[in-house]
């Protein structure tokens, strides 16, 4: 017996049921009709547990469903109702048997039980030759059998039909009536039909008009029947997952290839970015007379240096002096210098190569000295140089040349201290220290111009090339990010695509009585193997220009942490994005979803 009261529904300012009342049979077959729009398929859906949004009580075996949760409004369907859909709202994709067997996964009864019993149905209902035939090959009425089929398999006390001879022609359409009259001897069937002669097969026949329901008064029966409460198994949703990602895998490449071309072209603008932190870099290793600074030492010598050596910042801090008589000497060929004064690093530039580095033994030439040992000075890099002085022998490999226009030269500040070694004590001429890293060379200055000491630096031409480095850094960094964006805006929307084509399909589970956690479960899953694709594509993207970035020396700069970061953070981009799509999917009301 379900016992409407004072049922209302409304959907926005259209009233669709007004405060209505009718009592249902325990069992027969009831034909609904009504004209279009009167409310005959919400009727069902409220029956169903599908709508809850109405005013009013629905009362089915004596158990009140209206305030029933989603959970308990799913234990119920799972239990008590079948329906038998107009449009058959079979899964595309899945075979006969499949999409019957899709009602068992909640029930306690073992596969081959579950099986035997579905293949009973369709022999009893002339279709088993179909049953692992895909849906989407079969005929109106082959696809209505198997609807049928898939809801009484449970054997629920209330079958629910919308429509379900409306696409069959008339010899169809007589045979589902027939099964669905037999079926009410022991079920209470309730049929929507807009064909009178579907009313021919049923016990009773009630309309509605002006949102009432109206029919002979059918009186409450006090047989026993109480809402069934069967226990279930726990569904193995990893299964269903995997099914269904294997039903859309064509989509879901799809999105994968989106997502991980999105995220390796935003790697590959990040390696664009490392090329260029590579070009500082180098820029940095070839230009580290920018680090070194030079004080005149009109001031007070031994406060100054204190002063530095105090500085974290600062290494390599001693006196300069005036050195006389050093001569170098190339192959055959030998030249003396009278006299050296030292000058700043700083300020030289370089033509060809680079300023020593502290520990390499390196020296560098002016043009004019540079050109008495070799006419093509270009040729001179990286040759063998002897300097002696005080009887002293350096080894020294010529690393570059610099702008000067007289005899001079520039040793590391490890070799030019030794010079000075054996010198008498006398005034020095200047002090020479190096910041230990690019970035502090403009800081350092700052400290040193605020104690009023006046040191010849490169901070000017420091400055200006740490704003150039940032804006090419934010440059590339932007330009990266809009990319990225641009990727995952692209496959939001076709997940948003994917998840809105699925709006029965999730409704269908719910009518089913499979609960929203389930469902939940089942999306993630599916999501998990669809990051886990675009993972792999992503992993054959980005290693693959890699390797032949590495093969055919490309100038390219990925780095590992690079690949695997792109790697796991696709994977976590699909997952994150998917699950927040599939909430609202998740939620919707079965009635709205399929009607989608």
């Amino acid at each position: 017996m379900i016992e409407i009261k004072n049922l209302t529904k409304k959907y926005g300012e259209n009233t669709i049921l007004l405060d209505t009342n009718f009592n249902f049979p325990t069992s027969g077959m009831v034909c609904i009709l009504g004209a279009s729009g009167c409310g005959k398929s919400t009727l069902l859906n409220i029956i169903a547990g599908f709508d809850t949004d109405y005013i009013g009580d629905v009362s089915v075996f004596d158990t009140s469903i209206s305030q029933m949760n989603s959970n308990n409004l799913s234990s119920y369907r799972r239990d008590n109702i079948g329906f038998i859909f107009q449009d058959y709202n079979l899964i595309t994709g899945y075979t006969v048997v499949e999409n019957i067997l899709l009602s068992c996964e909640l029930n306690n009864h073992s596969d081959l039980q579950n099986r035997e019993r579905a293949n009973e149905f369709l022999t009893r209902l002339g279709i088993i030759e179909k049953a692992d035939e895909k849906v989407e090959n079969l005929s109106g009425g082959e696809k209505q059998r198997v609807a049928i089929s898939r809801a009484l398999i449970n054997n629920p006390s209330i079958i629910l039909a919308d429509e379900p001879t409306g696409s069959l022609d008339r010899k169809n359409s007589t045979e589902i009536m027939n099964l669905l009259k037999e079926i009410s001897k022991d079920h209470l069937v309730l049929v929507i039909t807009h064909d009178k002669k579907n009313c021919d097969f049923s016990d009773h026949t009630v309309y509605i008009k002006q949102g009432k329901i109206i029919g002979e008064k059918i009186e409450k029966s006090y047989t026993k029947l109480k809402l069934k409460k069967k226990s279930t198994n726990k569904v193995s949703t990893f299964p269903h997952g995997l099914k269904n990602f294997k039903v859309n895998i064509t989509r879901y490449i799809s999105i994968s290839v989106i997502i991980s071309i999105g995220v390796f072209l935003f790697i590959l603008s990040l390696s664009s970015g490392n090329i260029i932190n590579k070009s500082i870099f180098d820029f940095k290793e070839k230009n580290t007379a920018f680090n070194n600074g030079y004080i005149k030492t009109d001031q007070n010598d031994d406060e100054i240096i204190s002063l530095l050596k105090d500085d974290d910042s600062i290494e390599n801090v001693y006196k300069q002096y005036i050195i006389k008589e050093i001569t170098l000497k190339l192959d055959e060929k030998i030249e003396t210098i009278a006299e050296k004064y030292p000058t700043p690093k700083a300020t030289k530039n370089m033509s060809y190569g680079i300023m020593p580095k502290l520990g390499e033994n390196q020296i560098a030439l002016s043009p004019s000295l540079a050109k008495k040992f070799e006419k093509d000075i270009n040729n001179i890099i990286g040759r063998k140089l002897t300097l002696i002085y005080e009887e002293a022998k350096y080894e020294l490999t010529i690393s570059g040349i610099f702008n000067e226009g007289y005899d001079d030269f520039f040793v590391s500040s490890d070799i030019e201290n030794q010079f000075y070694k054996n010198l008498s004590p006398k005034k020095a001429y200047s002090i020479s220290y190096d910041v230990k890293d690019f970035e502090d060379i403009i800081s350092v200055n700052k400290s040193l111009e605020s104690k009023n000491i006046k040191a010849e630096t490169s901070a000017k031409e420091v400055y200006a090339l740490q704003n150039t480095f940032k804006n090419l850094s934010q440059l590339f960094f932007i330009v990266s990010l809009l990319i990225l964006i641009i990727g995952l805006f692209i496959s939001i929307i076709l997940l948003v695509k994917l998840q809105n084509s699925r709006y029965r399909e999730i409704g269908l589970l719910s009518a089913l009585g499979f609960t929203k956690n389930t469902i939940r479960k089942i999306m993630i899953n599916e999501n998990i193997f669809l990051s886990i694709t675009a993972a792999g594509f992503n992993a054959i993207f980005v290693g693959g220009i890699y390797l032949i970035s590495t093969i055919f020396k490309i100038g390219l700069i990925i780095t590992i942490p690079q690949i695997i970061l792109s790697i796991v953070l696709t994977g976590i981009f699909v997952i994150l994005i998917s699950i927040v799509i599939s909430h609202k999917l998740i939620n919707t009301e079965p009635a709205i979803s399929l009607r989608k």
